[in-house]
């Protein structure tokens, strides 16, 4: 067993300390900061900051606007300036002053209608500002209780008549979580099982492995590269983990959908414990790929073998979402390369049982260690046959590992 975590311990010093790793490491973040950072700008660049002038025929406006304390970073303030006259707000306007004006008629209260002209359209940040400014005009001096709560809205908790899916208004979290949970997965699995799969093809071409062998068994040898390579998936992830946690704590009340995302603790639990079989499992395929191939370039073509089923669930999403407990859903969250994603859209829509979770969590574990140990046969069939592909089919009879 300690010749094993020498070998983990390797493996995962190798590969952080290669340049690449820290490449592929930094590269996702940055990425993602680049592309918000040019959505935010294009978004920015065609929005009119001109400010938006009114005329309050109904004399409601007694508090002028006041932009926030903390503005959205992707809505920003459009100044709102008063006018005597509508007369007034049209020169303004056909001036280039302001983008648009509004005019609060006479009897407001009874119509609730005002008259908009622009000559930039009107926004859902400029209507927000303006339901927020008359809003707090006609209930200024008034005690009303909960009155902020009354503003927000009823809260809606939609339930199917069968009772199979239930769910909340506006939750766009529970829909994220399995988004997060796959993308993550298919990063570690490219990243760390790729590295694992090219290191033992490399080994074997160089063949570093006769040297290998003379002091550390086969099996010893791949479960110690499979918690090597997981280690360095589990430190990808963490590093995310923790930068995403600074962004949000940071920037958080500033971005209106970081600000009312409520996260399913529990689900995102449940769904990183189920990546860490799943992943084993994946590194173990990886590993067995590598033993039994030939060159580089052979391992490099297999390796969307492995990654493509885990985005399955994603192609059958509405199928998961209307049928999260039929015949599909379950079969997709009982293989094991689909399971996490699966698995986990089906905790977004529905309750699943916990004897299918736990059921589904056992079958993962066991899947692991069998790829382990037909890893390792594959590694001592294969570690010196260099130039010559062994067939899957031969990990399977007996007495092949002779």
């Amino acid at each position: 067993m300690s010749k094993t975590f020498e070998v983990a311990k390797y493996e995962y010093t190798h590969h952080v300390a290669r340049p690449r790793f820290w490449i592929a490491l930094l590269s996702v973040p940055v990425g993602i900061v680049l592309v918000t950072l040019f959505a935010v700008a294009v978004s920015l660049s065609s929005m009119s900051k001109l400010p938006v002038g009114y005329v309050d025929e109904a004399k409601l406006i007694t508090i002028p606007f006041t932009a926030p304390e903390k503005p959205s970073l992707f809505e920003p303030v459009i100044p709102m300036i008063p006018f005597s006259s509508e007369e007034e707000a049209r020169a303004s306007a056909e001036r280039g002053e302001i983008q648009a004006y509004f005019v609060i008629p006479e009897g407001y209260e009874s119509t609730f209608q005002i008259k908009y002209s622009f000559n930039e359209p009107l926004t859902s940040t400029i209507r927000g500002q303006i339901r927020s400014l008359l809003s707090q005009n006609l209930l200024a001096g008034m005690d009303i209780p909960n009155q902020a709560r009354l503003e927000a809205g009823s809260l809606y908790t939609l339930v199917s008549l069968d009772g199979t899916r239930s769910t909340g208004e506006n939750e766009i979290s529970k829909i994220l979580v399995p988004l997060v949970v796959g993308l993550l997965f298919v990063i570690v699995v490219i990243s760390s099982g790729g590295y694992l799969l090219q290191a033992v093809v490399e080994e074997k071409e160089n063949r570093t492995i006769e040297i290998m062998v003379t002091s550390v068994s086969p099996n010893e040898l791949m479960a110690g590269k499979i918690i090597g390579n997981l280690s360095v998936g589990l430190t990808q992830i963490l590093f995310w983990v923790l930068l995403a946690a600074v962004f949000v704590l940071a920037l958080g009340e500033r971005i209106p959908f970081l600000r009312d995302l409520q996260i399913s603790w529990p689900n995102l639990l449940l769904s990183l414990l189920l990546l860490l079989p799943c992943f084993v499992f994946t590194a173990g395929l990886m590993a067995i790929l590598g033993a039994t191939v030939t060159d580089s370039q052979e391992a490099a073509q297999v390796t969307g073998l492995v990654t493509f089923p885990i985005l399955i669930p994603y192609y059958f999403f509405s199928v998961l979402m209307m049928h999260p407990n039929g015949a599909f859903a379950r079969a997709l969250s009982y293989f094991p390369l689909s399971a996490p994603v699966a698995m986990t859209l089906r905790m977004a829509f529905t309750q699943v049982p916990i004897w299918e979770l736990a059921l589904v969590s056992a079958m993962l574990v066991l899947f692991s260690v069998l790829v382990i140990w037909l890893a390792g046969k594959a590694f001592r069939m294969g570690m010196l046959q260099y130039s010559r592909r062994i067939k899957l089919s031969q990990l399977f009879k007996k007495g092949g590992a002779q």
